[in-house]
């Protein structure tokens, strides 16, 4: 059988660069690496039933769906997202609605920290109130997970709504410390108008399209015009550097 040999112009090029033909173990394979821009979505995840009723103290098998009574208003919550942070903590993140609630009256949001342990799911903490809301008593409508912004990984949530044909709504970074989710700031990341009357029509959509980690973020707009503005962390509060481009209604 006769033996292929490699050109010799070829062998100083492998040894030159070894890590091209080397394997990773470390690296899963086929799984990409979380780049920018954040992009938030609205899916809801429907397998994190038992993960929702621990922390909300439901039987096993019951619906996954709870009443709390907060400031004498009862909020309807079900989860939509859930994340496992490195140190082998997961984060549930449920929506509260409320019923019957007027326009100005937005919904609330609930973040839990879980455990695994051999008998399922153990409730670590909870926090009520976080992130961004709707308008007419509806939680966060869009939410991502990110480990891009800092060493902690951050929860991105949207909400708002529309007041007589001009759409606006907030995204809230949350940073998920150890010690339980921060909100760190907001930012407009939609605006729409033109359907009032009297209305310039105008649209703009804004993403986080880069970071530097734990200092500042940058959110790109696109649409009407498209320009960028930066944020940065000051005294634990990312803050808009120069002035907001972005209309109001």
């Amino acid at each position: 059988m006769r033996k292929r040999l490699l050109p010799l112009s070829i062998l100083p090029l492998l040894a030159a660069a070894p890590a091209a033909w080397a394997f990773d173990p470390d690296t899963p394979v086929g799984e990409k690496p979380e780049a920018f821009p954040i992009t938030l979505g609205d899916e809801e995840d429907t397998t994190i039933g038992a993960a929702f009723r621990t922390a909300f103290g439901l039987e096993k098998g019951a619906p996954a769906e709870a009443a709390r009574e907060i400031d004498e208003r009862t909020y309807h919550f079900r989860p939509v997202a859930i994340h496992t942070m490195e140190n082998g903590v997961a984060v549930l993140l449920s929506v509260g609605s409320l019923e019957d609630a007027g326009h100005s009256e937005g919904g609330v949001n609930a973040v839990h920290y879980l455990k695994g342990s051999p008998t399922g799911w153990v409730k670590q903490g909870e926090w009520i109130d976080v992130g961004a809301v709707g308008t007419v008593g509806n939680g966060a409508t869009s939410w991502a997970f990110t480990g891009l912004l800092a060493a902690n990984p951050y929860l991105v949530t949207s909400g708002g709504g529309v007041w007589q044909g001009c759409l606006i709504t907030s995204a809230v970074v949350t940073e998920l410390t150890p010690a339980g989710p921060v909100d760190r700031g907001s930012f407009t990341d939609a605006m729409g108008s033109g359907a009032g009357i009297g209305q310039t029509e105008q649209n703009y959509d804004g993403r986080i399209v880069a970071a530097v980690p734990g200092k500042s973020f940058t959110v790109g707009y696109t649409g009407t015009k498209a320009f960028k503005q930066q944020y940065v962390l000051k005294d634990g509060k990312y803050e808009l550097v120069g002035q907001d481009r972005v209309p109001g209604c």
